[in-house]
């Protein structure tokens, strides 16, 4: 009887990491996503999601920090990522990969958009940010 509900502790453990976006990780890493919008107007239009959840559309202004946290998959195999659209200019992207989760250092995935590309730095601050993506047309 003492093997069953421990079998089923962690069972229960196993689940609650399963959920992505999650604030209290317990087997897993948790992991915080900014997506900084550093354009002049008109406003950086923007849709992130997961396979598991859409974290909506969003219209931000210069400055506005988009941020979510979620727990990487039990599995490691967790995926966030971003359209953006901002004049006539759009890019789509990986956010993050538990198959890259190494580049987001201290569990922080840090972008910003600027008007020739989105910048990417891993960590908190100081961050050196690098061109990752360019705009397309």
């Amino acid at each position: 009887m003492k093997n069953l509900i421990n079998f089923l502790t962690l069972l229960a453990c196993i689940f609650l990491t399963m959920s992505p976006t999650t604030t209290g990780c317990t087997i897993t890493p948790k992991y915080t996503i900014h997506v900084v919008n550093k354009l002049p107007s008109p406003q950086l239009n923007l849709h992130c999601a997961s396979k598991d959840n859409d974290l909506g559309y969003q219209t931000t202004s210069e400055n506005y920090d988009f941020t979510w946290k979620f727990c990487e998959s039990f599995w490691s195999n967790t995926l966030f990522f971003c359209s953006l659209a901002w004049k006539n200019n759009h890019v789509s992207f990986d956010v993050f990969k538990s198959k890259k989760s190494d580049e987001c250092f201290d569990g922080t995935c840090y972008y910003e958009i600027w008007e020739d590309g989105i910048y990417f730095a891993g960590g908190n601050a100081p961050r050196i940010l690098q061109k990752k993506y360019d705009w397309q047309q």
